[in-house]
C-alpha cells in the first residue's frame, strides 16, 4: 500500500475507503447470501485494487461514482463467492461456469491458470446464458441501460478472457430461434439458463413476447414443460420475495438517515432499491423518497423471515456509516437502526455487529501500513 499524504492525509484516506466498504457491504448483504460474515471477509481480497485505490486518492468504481461499472466490478468479485441472487443467470455461475474461481484440484497446487478444458467449458455455457438473456431482454424492446448493466454483470462475472468478453458484449441480440445450440449439454446448467431467462423476464413483469422466447429456449435446451414451469415459479417466487426485503431495506435507510431526506438519504436509498428491489415495482418503493415523504414505524414488515431481516438491517447500517459518523451521530443513528429493529420483530443486533467488526478490521488493517 502506498503511503496516503499525497491525496489529503491519513484519515482522509480511510474515510475514502470507508465509504467504498460500506457500498460494498450493501451489496454483499443484499445479494442473498447465506453467510454474510465469510462472503464479506473474501471480498476483501477479491476487491483489494479498489480499496488500494480509494485510499491512494484514485478512480475506482464504488457505488455512488459509478454506479453501472460497480455493479459489474461486484459481480465479477462476488462470482466464485456467492453469486447475487438478484442478478439473472448467477445459477449458471453457481454451476462452475466462472473462470473467476481458478483452478481446480490437483492442478491447484502447481497453478492458478485455469485449465484449457475449464476455459472452454466456461466459453461455451456463458456465451450461451448471456446470449439467451440478451434475448429475452430484448424480447419486448430495445435494450435500456439497466439492461445492458444486468448483461455486462454476468459476463463479467464468467471470468473470461478480454478478448471473448469484448466480443460477447459487442454481439447483438439472435433470436432464440437462431441460437446456436450444439452437442450434449450438461442438463444441470440448461435448467440454470432456463431459471435465469425467467428471472430476466420477471423483474419487469413477463412479457408475453419474454414468455415466448424462453419456451422456444427451453425447447432448444431439452428442458421439458414442468421444469419449464417449475422454473418459471421460482423466479417469480423470487421476485415477490425480493419485493418485501426492497421495501424494508428503502425503509430502513430513510430511518436511520432521516434527517438528510434530500441529500445521503436519498442517494443511498436509491442504490438500496436498485439492489434489492425488483424494476417492476422500483418507482411504487421509490416514490416516498422523491417526494420527502418523513419514514415512520408501523410494523410494515414483519413478515420477514431471519435472513432477509439481516439483509436489511445490515444494509440499513451500511448506509449510516457511509459518511464516517461522528461519535455523536453514530449514537443518534444507532438509536434509530434498533428501533427500526424492533419494528422489523428483530432483537439480535448481529447484522451490525458483524458489518462493524469487519469494517473496523479492514481499515486498522490499511491504518497500520499508512504510517
Amino acid at each position: 500500500m502506498q503511503p496516503a499524504s499525497a491525496s489529503g492525509g491519513s484519515s482522509a484516506a480511510l474515510e475514502r475507503l470507508l465509504g467504498v466498504l460500506c457500498g460494498d457491504a450493501m451489496f454483499v448483504l443484499s445479494s442473498g447470501a447465506n453467510d454474510p460474515k465469510d462472503d464479506l471477509d473474501s471480498l476483501l481480497q477479491r476487491r483489494s485494487h479498489a480499496y488500494a485505490a480509494a485510499v491512494q486518492g484514485r478512480p475506482h468504481t464504488s457505488m455512488t461514482t459509478q454506479y453501472e461499472a460497480w455493479v459489474v466490478d461486484m459481480a465479477r468479485a462476488m462470482a466464485p463467492i456467492a453469486p447475487p441472487a438478484w442478478l439473472p443467470m448467477m445459477d449458471v455461475v453457481r454451476e462452475k461456469v466462472t473462470l473467476e474461481i481458478g483452478a481446480r484440484g490437483l492442478r491447484s497446487l502447481f497453478s492458478s491458470k485455469p485449465s484449457d478444458k475449464d476455459v472452454a467449458r466456461v466459453r461455451r455455457y456463458g456465451t450461451l446464458a448471456v446470449r439467451v438473456l440478451r434475448a429475452v431482454l430484448a424480447a419486448d424492446g430495445p435494450l435500456d441501460r439497466e439492461e445492458q448493466t444486468l448483461i455486462a454483470a454476468v459476463i463479467g462475472a464468467l471470468g473470461l478472457p478480454d478478448s471473448d468478453a469484448n466480443a460477447l458484449s459487442a454481439e447483438a441480440p439472435i433470436a432464440p430461434g437462431s441460437l446456436d445450440v450444439y452437442g450434449e449439454l450438461d442438463q444441470a446448467v440448461a435448467r440454470a439458463v432456463v431459471r435465469g431467462a425467467w428471472l430476466a423476464a420477471a423483474l419487469d413483469a413477463v412479457d408475453p413476447r419474454e414468455e415466448q422466447a424462453i419456451s422456444v429456449v427451453a425447447h432448444k435446451l431439452s428442458v421439458d414443460g414442468t421444469e419449464l414451469e417449475a422454473a418459471r415459479r421460482q423466479a417469480l417466487e423470487c421476485v415477490d420475495a425480493r419485493r418485501k426485503t426492497g421495501v424494508a431495506a428503502i425503509d430502513g435507510v430513510r430511518y436511520v438517515l432521516k434527517d438528510r431526506q434530500q441529500g445521503l438519504c436519498a442517494q443511498l436509498a436509491a442504490v438500496a432499491g436498485a439492489l434489492m428491489l425488483p424494476r417492476r415495482w422500483r418507482g411504487e418503493g421509490l416514490a416516498p423518497v422523491a417526494q420527502g415523504a418523513p419514514p415512520a414505524l408501523a410494523k410494515r414488515h414483519m413478515g420477514l423471515d431471519s435472513n432477509e431481516r439481516f439483509a436489511v438491517l445490515g444494509v440499513a447500517w451500511a448506509a449510516s456509516l457511509v459518511d464516517n459518523p461522528t461519535l455523536g451521530r453514530l449514537a443518534l443513528v444507532r438509536g434509530r437502526w434498533e428501533r427500526f429493529a424492533q419494528d422489523l420483530g428483530e432483537d439480535d443486533p448481529s447484522a451490525r455487529t458483524v458489518l462493524e467488526r469487519w469494517v473496523d478490521e479492514a481499515l486498522v488493517g490499511v491504518a497500520r501500513t499508512l504510517e
